[in-house]
């Protein structure tokens, strides 16, 4: 039996008994006792963080390690229904750290386990997630107690892993809102105490129980800015001081504020040992916040430097991506990283890396995005080797939920292999396609425990760890981008080279062949390639005499290799045999083919004429008796496009050098355009209503479709009743979800449309969807396909371009990515609705709520607003 603290610590300052374990994960004003020191391992030396794997578990979803504080009596628990807590705690995951270890992680972080608001009536959900404070030094009721949050330190640790803690100051949860309007000069108006939250209507750690305005020593003490939602996130002023999804914003320019802020997780390092910080929300709060709460007077790094912890490391999330091309994300992520003169967040969250690794690898874009990219992050982040990587996480939709398998290993090898700590979210290595589903039987969306260590993709997974692990080259190395496809999938290659050493990365992004060229590896005679890693991908690597690599490359295919010395006696032969392209560089204008000429040293050679790496495309050529050949490429893609050229000798394994030239089409096959009734947005029946939240209006109404078809491309442009980007999406729209579904004639389609409770429209039926909103983009076949579940996906993502002056979303299809031989005779049915960002449908039920819908039968279909287009 334990005695209480105060007779503990005089029992044990003036007598030989030394404490157990236990008794020092109890109570906190033990951790200082010198005993205890030396039993707990809190305090450790901060690692070479760049060298570090992350895995991220959110906490309630992980592992159920004690039910009986599952269920806390306010009808907050419900393990099956959304937005309830689960169970999973902090007990759990202990119990599953060979799990993780074994993975190859080597660094823990986890959501925020401090006490949350655990259910806000306002939008029917719950704080499981622990991103709703009420009170930033304790641990949540459902999650554990302190004693196990210090045990959870302390077995890492023990295990020469690391803990880092998701740390929340912009905001706590939503305990008042201004409801019917906002009154800047009297911010009294309108204001509304969510007096039905759960367990209370306030924060009740001080001074962030100061928040009702209508007392006057709370709004004396502006502990709070006193604001409505953002309406505009270009705004700065909204961005910072406003509050974001209706989370009461703090007014972190007060020193008041500050000064608790710092005290509440310094807390957690010097109670608990945790080693690195991962900050929310970090755009929403003013830059030198930053500077103060981590470098000011008893700032985090002080404390910590204090316990011994030289190198404790902070990184953050500011959630902006970039276009194409583009720098408007790391722009924007620049703005809270240390510079010279300014002490910021030591390290980013990828968000630009991972909006064009789903770009490229879920959706079929050009690797150039990739390269573009990765020289971005080398050459602008201070420091980009403590970026921190990721494919998924709690907030987006998962990858697999419109990626293919293949696209995803080839995801996670480029992210553990490139500059930057690689981050492995929980599920992703048991092939998760759901954000939010438990890893544990009996959670949200699982019937039994999912920890199996002998998975395909843990399995893999693992091995790329081992990879990374294997040299410092991976964590430490610069980075050369080698080639890149500027024309859609193909080949992406790139070194990374470290005090000597130099190792080569290669993709082929494409589901179908494609030809490395002439990849230059400065590869001698008497070297040749040393495989480190292979996926999809054998058979011989041999370099030419002049170093260089050419190998067709199968579909989705990985190598990363280094040169080893050839044996002894050998080396590599030269080849007699040569391969030219006579034809100059020309632009070819609304011309449907191009014509080029060559010269093989041999005559009936066969040949193959490669537009744009697209092996499977390729045109068969065989040479004259004088080695001469010719050959018509077609050029007829809509707009203007830079196109590839390689001339390709298989039985020699010879390439000409690849050909860049112009083609400009914009020659019409044929148009389509349908008007479709304004203000319709009201479901089939013309019953339904739309959710309360202010910010959704009728952006889920189509008024007309115009469709153009030329050659293998087709453009759909949707005009609205409105367009808006009010949560900053990284596809420029928000508030509508498309579900778009396509009848190819003669062919036998699915009836029922995955999800919506809802049929196509005729027997004809769908072969298949292309589903967009404004965080996902993806199109899956009807092969496997039912009421319940999306079908095979095929990583293709059609182009999206939004004007939101003209109230305009315009789709690009290119059918040969689709594998559609025409789009002549096919039927186009367009349905509107809405999702959430980690990608469900919201639901439908009898009365709306502030985000979902309100129909007299909730099991009726969840569309909006429909039309269809025949081509």
């Amino acid at each position: 039996m334990l005695l209480p603290a105060s007779l503990l610590c005089t029992t044990f300052a003036h007598s030989a008994e030394v404490p157990s374990l236990e008794d020092c994960l109890q109570k906190t004003s033990l951790v200082d006792d010198v005993h205890c020191n030396k039993q707990l391992s809190l305090q450790v030396a901060s690692p070479e963080w760049q060298d570090q794997i992350i895995y991220f578990v959110l906490v309630d979803r992980f592992f159920d390690g004690d039910p009986s504080n599952n269920d806390q009596g306010a009808g907050e628990y419900g393990p099956q229904i959304d937005g309830h807590f689960s169970g999973g705690d902090i007990k759990g995951i202990i119990r599953q750290l060979d799990y993780i270890q074994n993975l190859g992680a080597t660094a823990l972080w986890t959501t925020p386990v401090v006490a949350n608001m655990w259910w806000d009536p306002r939008v029917n959900y719950g704080g499981y997630h622990g991103y709703w404070a009420r009170d930033f030094k304790a641990v949540d009721e459902h999650f554990g107690t302190l004693a196990d949050y210090r045990l959870l330190s302390h077995q890492l640790h023990q295990r020469g892993m690391y803990l880092i803690q998701d740390v929340v100051v912009n905001h706590v949860g939503n305990f008042f809102s201004y409801v019917g309007g906002y009154d800047a000069q009297d911010p009294t108006r309108y204001f509304s105490l969510n007096t039905g939250a759960v367990p209370g209507s306030a924060p009740t750690q001080y001074p962030f129980s100061l928040n009702n305005i209508n007392d006057p020593a709370h709004r004396a003490a502006a502990i709070y800015h006193w604001t409505p939602e953002i309406k505009d996130f270009s705004d700065r002023v909204q961005e910072t001081t406003f509050q974001s999804g209706m989370l009461n914003d703090l007014n972190t320019e007060n020193p008041v504020v500050r000064d608790a802020l710092k005290d509440s997780y310094a807390f957690w390092i010097k109670e608990t040992g945790v080693d690195a910080i991962r900050i929310d929300t970090v755009k929403y709060v003013e830059p030198d916040f930053y500077t103060d709460f981590l470098y000011g007077k008893e700032g985090l790094t002080a404390v910590a430097k204090s316990l011994g912890k030289d190198h404790f490391f902070s990184f953050g999330e500011v959630y902006s991506t970039s276009s194409p091309y583009g720098l408007e994300g790391e722009k924007k992520i620049l703005q809270y990283l240390d510079q010279q003169d300014t002490r910021l967040i030591d390290g980013p969250i990828g968000f630009p890396l991972y909006k064009d690794i789903h770009r490229v690898f879920a959706g079929s874009a050009p690797t150039a995005y990739i390269a573009y990219r990765l020289k971005a992050q080398m050459e602008h982040y201070p420091n980009p080797h403590l970026a921190v990587n990721f494919i998924d996480n709690h907030d987006v939709e998962r990858f697999l939920s419109g990626g293919s398998l293949d696209g995803f290993k080839q995801a996670y090898a480029l992210m553990f292999t490139v500059p930057g700590l690689p981050t492995i979210y929980q599920g992703d290595e048991q092939g998760f396609s759901d954000a939010r589903r438990a890893l544990f039987g009996g959670g949200y969306k699982n019937e039994k425990d999912q920890f199996n260590t002998a998975s395909d993709l843990y399995l893999f997974i693992q091995s790329l760890a081992k990879l990374r692990k294997s040299d410092l080259v991976f964590s430490r190395g610069d980075l050369n981008i080698l080639a890149s496809s500027e024309n859609g999938p193909g080949i992406l290659a790139y070194t990374r080279q470290y005090q000597g050493k130099k190792v080569f990365v290669v993709f082929n992004s494409s589901d179908n062949p494609t030809l490395l060229n002439q990849l230059a590896t400065g590869f001698s005679a008497k070297e040749t390639v040393k495989l480190l890693f292979a996926h999809n991908i054998s058979g011989q690597f041999d370099t030419a005499a002049d170093g260089t690599l050419t190998k067709l490359m199968p579909p989705r295919s990985i190598m990363v290799f280094e040169a080893e010395p050839l044996d002894e006696g050998k080396q590599v032969p030269e080849s007699s045999a040569s391969l030219t392209i006579d034809t100059p560089v020309a632009t070819y204008v609304n011309q449907r083919s191009a014509h080029f000429e060559g010269k093989a040293s041999r005559p009936s050679a066969r040949l193959l004429a490669i537009v744009d790496g697209q092996v499977k495309n390729a045109t068969e050529i065989v040479t004259d008796e004088q080695g001469s050949w010719s050959v018509d490429v077609p050029v007829n893609k809509y707009g203007e496009h830079k196109h590839t050229l390689e001339i390709y000798w298989p039985e020699q394994n010879l390439a000409t050098e690849t050909l860049v030239f112009t083609a400009r089409y914009h020659l019409v096959d044929s148009q389509r355009r349908v008007k479709d009734k304004k203000g319709d947005d009201r479901g089939p029946d013309g019953k339904y209503r739309r959710p309360l939240h202010p910010t959704i209006g009728c952006q889920m109404d189509i008024t007309e479709a115009s469709v153009i078809v030329s050659g293998k491309y087709m453009e759909m442009t949707l005009a609205m009743c409105d367009v808006s980007a009010l949560w900053d999406p990284p596809n420029h729209f928000d508030h509508v979800a498309f579900s778009i579904y396509f009848s190819i004639p003669n062919t036998k389609g699915a009836t029922a449309l995955p999800l919506l409770q809802a049929n196509f429209p005729d027997k004809s039926g769908w072969n298949f969807a292309h589903i967009a909103y404004g965080w996902g983009n993806y199109i899956y076949l009807s092969d496997g396909a039912s009421a319940a579940k999306e079908g095979q996906k095929i990583s293709v993502a059609p182009g999206i371009l939004v004007d939101k002056d003209k109230k305009t979303i315009r789709f690009q299809y290119d059918a040969d990515l689709i594998g559609l031989p025409s789009w002549k005779g096919v039927k186009v049915y367009v349905t509107t609705w809405d999702k959430g960002g980690e990608g469900a449908y919201r639901g439908l039920t009898r009365e709306p709520g502030m985000w979902t819908f309100g129909a007299p039968k909730p099991n009726s279909p969840l569309i909006l607003d429909s039309l269809v287009i025949s081509l």
